[in-house]
């Protein structure tokens, strides 16, 4: 059975509703799966008992989650020897402009460089407008941003953008590429 590890940080709870999705999918496809928020991770959590592992994290003001960054980058040098997939959750997909894609992959080069981690698979994702979960403030600039983007502005009610169809194939293709690890041989 393949034993695959999800790391994730979240802000406002999709990045974790991210994670168990992905658990789900990789569970239907007989995958041993370890869920953990790294708000919450235990340190000696390592990730060499594993056959990949899957680090999610959102993208806000600008980065990413500190915990997620300080166990990648504890973690790094092997999981820069599994099959690993970091998946990079944000609002920023929606955009039209092509400079938004772009900043936001500037973003997750930035995270991956001072980390010292290089992926198998490295993936943007749309995440959700939960309007209904921020506060007065937060909730206020949301709107602003989505306005000028061309985005749903309707605080009442959450919104979405997540494939999740998508994330079925991501998951479909990084079991099989961690089911093709090796077992590590003690030494």
């Amino acid at each position: 059975m393949t034993h695959i590890l999800i790391v994730y940080g979240t802000t406002d709870g999709h990045t974790r509703k991210i994670a168990q999705v992905l658990a789900e999918n990789l569970r239907a496809r007989r995958c041993s799966v370890d869920i953990v928020d790294s708000a919450g991770i235990l340190w000696r959590l390592t990730p060499e008992i594993y056959d990949g592992v899957i680090v999610a994290a959102s993208v806000h003001v600008g980065d990413y989650q500190r915990t997620v960054a300080r166990w990648v980058r504890t973690h790094a040098p092997m999981l820069n020897e599994m099959p690993t997939a970091f998946l990079s959750v944000c609002l920023a997909m929606l955009e039209k402009d092509p400079k938004a894609h772009e900043q936001t992959l500037q973003i997750m080069d930035r995270f991956l460089s001072r980390c010292g981690w290089h992926p198998t698979i490295a993936k943007l994702v749309a995440g959700a407008l939960l309007y209904t979960r921020y506060g007065w403030l937060k909730r206020h600039m949301m709107k602003r941003l989505m306005a000028k983007a061309g985005g749903d502005t309707d605080t009442t009610r959450d919104f979405e953008y997540t494939d999740w169809e998508d994330l079925r194939d991501f998951t479909h293709d990084f079991a099989t590429l961690a089911a093709r690890r090796p077992a590590l041989v003690p030494a």
